[in-house]
Formats: C-alpha cells, structure tokens, sequence
C-alpha cells in the first residue's frame, strides 16, 4: 500500500512544482494592478510585481509602454489617498504626497520614451502621449512644490531630484510644442534651487548640472555667489583646468568680489606665473582703486620673481592702504632679510681692507631693515610663530642681539 501511494504523490508534486515555476502571466498582473487602483488597495505591491517583468521576453514595446503608464496610475492612486485624508483633515504623509507625484512623472516620461520607438512594423504610435501630457501638466505645480517643501526642511538631497526633473522635463519631447513649459520663466530659479540643493548636499557633479542655467536667470549677488559654487565643484572634482577658467571668469565679471581674485594669485604663486599675477594685480589696481589686497599682491608676485626693491615698494604702498596688514610686513620682511644674504655673500671679509667695514655697517643696516617689520608679524600675530620665529632668529644673530636670540631659540627648540 506505501508503494502505491508514492507512485501516486510523485506526479502531484511534480506538477506542483511545474506550476510554481510557470511565470504568472501578464494580463493576470495587470489585471491585478487595474482592481488595485480601482480599490485603493495593495498597488505598491501591484506596482513592483508589473516593473518586475518589465524585461521579461513576452512583454514587447506597447507593453513595456503600458507597464508604464499603469505603474503612473498606481502611483496616482496613492497620490489621491493623501489628497483624501488632506482634505478630510485626516493624518496624511506630505512626503508620500510629493513623492508619488515624482514618481508618476518618472513613469510617464519612460512611457513616452518607450513609445518614440518604432514597433516590431517600423510603426510609430503614441497610444499614451495625450493623456500622458495632461496628467505632467495637471501634476506640475505640485513637482516644484514637492521640491521646494524640502528645501525649506534642509533635506537636500531629497529635494533635488523634483527641481531636476521641474527642468529636464520642461526640454522633454512630449511637451515639444508647449513654449509655455519649453520657455518656463522660473525655470532659472528653479536651477537655482537644483543647484542650491545638490551644493548643500555636497554633490558637486549634481551641482554643476544646472548651474550656468541658474546664473543666467540670477541677480549680480545670487551670480557671484553661483559662480564661487563652480569653482569650488571643480575643485572638489579635482578638475583643476576648468577650476582655473573659472576662477579667471569670476575675476572679470564680478571683480568685487575678492574670492576669486585671491585664489587666482595663489594659482599663479604655485605655478610660479608671477608675469601673469601682476598683470592682473595692475588690471585689479585700474578697475577696483587702490586696495591693500592689490599692492599685497605685487608684493607677492616680486618676492617670487626676487625683485627684492619692488617687493618692498609694492608691500608699503600696501601698508599705506592697510597699516594693519601682516602679510605685507612679512614680505617687507623677507625681502629685507633677502637682500641682506644676497649682500653677505659678496661682501668683503677682510678686515685689513677699509671696505671690510663699510660693507658691515650695509649688512647690519639691511638686517635692521628686516627686522622692524618682522617683529610687527610677530605682534599682529603672535599665536603664529612658526612664521616669524624663524626670521627673526637670524635677524637677532646677525644683530648680535642676544637675549632676544636665545628667546628665538627657546621658541624654536620647544616645536
């Protein structure tokens, strides 16, 4: 009797397993999602088991195409749930709110691109475009508001992709003879925002994607403010070509702003371009009047060429503008000291020869010269000793100074 009772089980469980092996067919699933929208039950689920076959081999173009848009529809049925209980002053979830509507306009644009194929015959056929197009122009108000809800929230991230779809979607084939979407006139605000969005976020390759969009439709301020965005994306992309570009487009649009001509001189500095560094300290001279930051600059740009006399010329008139300013009197400082070792190795050692002590009384006189402005580093910036203890040190030894020698020494020898 047991024998005849596996003889019979065999069969059954491997036509069992046959049956949990046979893919459940199309129009079973979207029959599914149809009864789900119809409901208001169950069309996440509805949604995930028709994207899930969306590869599938017996699913072709037009029904790719319908997938679509019936996942639109799914998405749009759980849009109305939370309009519902707004309306009825019921608990609702915003988020979910704007998100179904993100989602809908995904859909519904892979539906029409899915269309703007030809079919298996060579046949193009829109089934879905008109009502497509009503439903993005229905639901568009609310994709930038969904965007801006949390912006304001700081959820930066999270907002970006509704102003980044506000704009592709605007370029989108569907609304190919819609000027009123085509040539949106916020849409230069809402790249701003995109921008803003993705900066904060700290995706600079998501910044970049809308930003020459932004700053055509910005004020001077918002420009100037856009326009540092690019360069620090760059930088932050190690893309030091256009970092550099930009850096010498914002010098000439927005001078006023000395962001980028300060990190403009310090591209020159390191490139040791000292020719190209003046030119524009002289450019920024003429356009923006006489600033510290400018003479500071020449200063710089001499000290690195070694025209010592000019370094100091330039770094006084630099005091003149700003009497507070350690970073001229450091280069005073260094020029001075420069020059005193440069003299050191031609002057004469001989003490017999009367030139001997002429030529001490120059030396002694280049390292006083050095050492007044030096010592007003150290008082402007007294926590900043690595710089200025060090010059000082050799001043006060070819000064003879020595108590405040041994103080440089204690300094140094306590790093």
């Amino acid at each position: 009797m047991k024998h005849i009772l596996l003889v019979i089980l065999l069969p059954l469980f491997s036509l069992q397993a046959f049956a949990a092996d046979k893919p459940v067919k199309y129009k079973t699933l979207l029959g599914e999602a149809k009864a789900a929208v119809k409901t208001g039950k169950n069309q996440a689920k509805a949604e995930k088991n028709l994207l899930d076959i969306i590869n599938r081999e017996d699913v072709n173009q037009q029904r790719r195409a319908e997938i679509y848009f019936m996942a639109q529809e799914l998405e749009r049925s759980m849009n109305d749930a939370e309009n519902v209980k707004f309306y009825l002053k019921q608990p609702y979830d915003t988020t979910r709110f704007f998100s179904t509507i993100l989602q809908m306009y995904r859909y519904l644009l892979l539906c029409d691109s899915v269309e703007a194929k030809p079919n298996e015959k060579g046949v193009l056929k829109y089934r879905y475009r008109n009502r497509s197009r009503e439903i993005l122009r229905a639901y568009r108000p609310n994709l930038l508001n969904g965007g801006k809800f949390l912006l304001k929230r700081n959820k930066y991230m999270e907002s970006f992709p509704y102003f980044d779809m506000y704009i592709r979607s605007s370029q989108a084939p569907i609304f190919q003879y819609y000027s009123s979407i085509r040539e949106d006139t916020t849409l230069a605000r809402v790249a701003y925002w995109a921008t803003v969005s993705a900066y904060n976020a700290n995706d600079a390759e998501l910044a970049l994607r809308h930003i020459d969009q932004a700053i055509e439709g910005a004020d001077t301020t918002l420009r100037t403010s856009l326009q540092e965005y690019k360069v620090r994306c760059y930088e932050a992309l190690g893309r030091e070509e256009e970092r550099v570009e930009n850096l010498v487009l914002g010098t000439k649009l927005y001078p006023q702003h000395d962001y980028f001509y300060l990190h403009l001189m310090d591209v020159y500095a390191e490139q040791k371009a000292f020719d190209d560094g003046l030119a524009l300290c002289n450019e920024m001279l003429e356009r923006q009047g006489d600033r510290a930051i400018y003479w500071f600059g020449k200063s710089q740009m001499f000290l690195g060429k070694q025209e010592l006399d000019s370094c100091i010329t330039a770094s006084d008139e630099a005091l003149r503008c700003d009497s507070t300013m350690a970073d001229a009197y450091y280069n005073k400082g260094i020029a001075y000291l420069s020059k005193a070792v440069l003299f050191a190795e031609t002057a004469c050692n001989d003490i017999r020869n009367p030139k001997c002590k002429k030529d001490r009384q120059t030396l002694q006189e280049l390292y006083r010269c050095a050492q007044r402005p030096m010592e007003q580093v150290r008082q402007l910036t007294p926590d900043d000793s690595s710089r200025w203890a060090l010059p000082l040190y050799r001043i006060y030894l070819n000064l003879n100074m020595g108590k405040q020698f041994a103080e440089m020494e204690k300094i140094l020898n306590a790093k």
